[in-house]
């Protein structure tokens, strides 16, 4: 009896041994699975802010050349993609009609200068000839009032002295009167189509089409042979861009805009050359919002030397790096290592050789793109989880029990 009781016993005994085996086989512990891991370490670190921009021309660096004559294109002496100088001709239009008029307005003008030189050399003449003929009326008027006083004449030849004198008078101020103003009106017709000629010689500049600036032609809108019309706006014919005169637009989202000052350098790249870095500084923020896609953006203008000009295009979408602050040798953590909890910064540290890890409450200065400055909670040469399971809850596995939350059974 004892016998069967104490088998019955070890039987129960392997039984439950063998029932709780299978439980733990069928129902593992939880466990935390470190994947992969970084190092607290010294080293530089940089606040940035990550922003996106293009490429533009600076004001003045692109021109649109027109003409204000009518007429036709004679002459295209450029096409896309030519160099061309300062005060280049690049196109001509047909000037044969203002030419003509210029023509006509020189023989005026001579006319009006030959028409002034007979005056000035004709009225002095007449002038002088009446002076002396106002002169020898002027003594005989006198000799006869003399002798009218002794009466060797009469009343009537005195009359007639006083009479030839004051008409002879009269002759000497009417050629004065009238060489002045014959002059004056001569000048006046001379100077009149001086101004005509020197309009004229305006519009044929018109025809003659320079380059206001050195660059590259951008744009030709018109071909030789067509004919410019020239309204109440100037027609555009070539479009002429300076390419070293270039700047960057940064759109600054509006909630980095307060972070954002003049001065700030700025780091930035275009897909064309990955890996090539381009600087600059923030020259000015424009007070003036821009909306995209209902995203409210301020732009900061960064100007782009010449030498970084020679690889940028305008219109080139920049990725941009706003530099907020730099510091060198301080405390980092990889950004992948801080997590959040309940309002705190942690991080998991990882024991060496072991799939096991230790929270720890981090204090974080400066974030910058892969690593954050850690004012305390780690120190130097610490394993931190970058990548990592963690162990479900009981409560949130599928063989818990789970409690109706109406208080009844299923």
């Amino acid at each position: 009896m004892k016998k069967k009781l104490l088998w019955a016993i070890v039987i129960g005994a392997a039984l439950i041994a063998g029932g709780v085996a299978g439980y733990k086989k069928l129902n593992p512990k939880p466990q935390t699975r470190v994947l992969e891991t970084g190092r607290v370490e010294k080293g530089n670190i940089r606040g940035v802010l990550v922003e996106t921009g293009i490429i533009k021309s600076q004001v003045g660096a692109v021109v649109k050349i027109g003409t204000r004559a009518t007429g036709r294109l004679d002459k295209m002496l450029v096409k896309v993609g030519d160099r061309v100088r300062a005060g280049q001709l690049i196109a001509r239009i047909d000037s044969r009609e203002i030419v003509q008029a210029i023509e006509q307005q020189k023989a005026s003008l001579q006319v009006a200068k030959n028409t002034l030189l007979q005056i000035q050399q004709t009225y002095p003449q007449k002038i002088a000839e009446a002076e002396a003929n106002r002169n020898y009326a002027r003594i005989a008027y006198e000799r006869q009032q003399e002798l009218i006083k002794k009466e060797y004449t009469t009343k009537d030849a005195l009359d007639r002295a006083q009479n030839q004198f004051q008409a002879a008078d009269a002759i000497l101020k009417r050629l004065r009167e009238e060489f002045s103003t014959q002059e004056n009106i001569t000048r006046a017709t001379i100077k009149e189509i001086a101004a005509q000629l020197e309009q004229q010689d305006i519009r044929l500049s018109y025809t003659r089409i320079y380059s206001p600036l050195a660059g590259i032609v951008a744009d030709v809108t018109a071909q030789e042979g067509e004919t410019i019309v020239a309204g109440l706006q100037v027609a555009n014919l070539v479009t002429v861009l300076d390419p070293t005169r270039l700047e960057m637009w940064v759109y600054i989202d509006e909630t980095d805009i307060g972070r954002a000052k003049k001065g700030q350098k700025v780091e930035y790249t275009v897909d064309t050359y990955p890996n090539r870095t381009f600087t600059g500084a923030i020259e000015r923020i424009n007070p003036q919002p821009v909306v995209k896609d209902n995203i409210v953006y301020y732009l900061a203008t960064v100007k782009v030397p010449t030498d970084d000009a020679a690889f940028l295009r305008p219109e080139m979408t920049t990725h941009a790096r706003i530099i907020l602050t730099e510091k060198e040798g301080v405390l980092t953590v990889p950004n992948a290592a801080i997590k959040f909890e309940k309002g705190r910064q942690i991080a998991y540290e990882a024991a060496k050789g072991a799939q096991t890890v230790k929270k720890v409450e981090l204090k974080l200065g400066v974030r910058g793109e892969d690593r954050t400055e850690a004012l305390s909670g780690v120190s130097e040469g610490t394993e931190l989880a970058t990548k990592l399971v963690l162990p479900v809850p009981a409560s949130f596995q599928g063989g818990g029990a789970m409690k109706n939350p109406y208080g009844k059974k299923p």
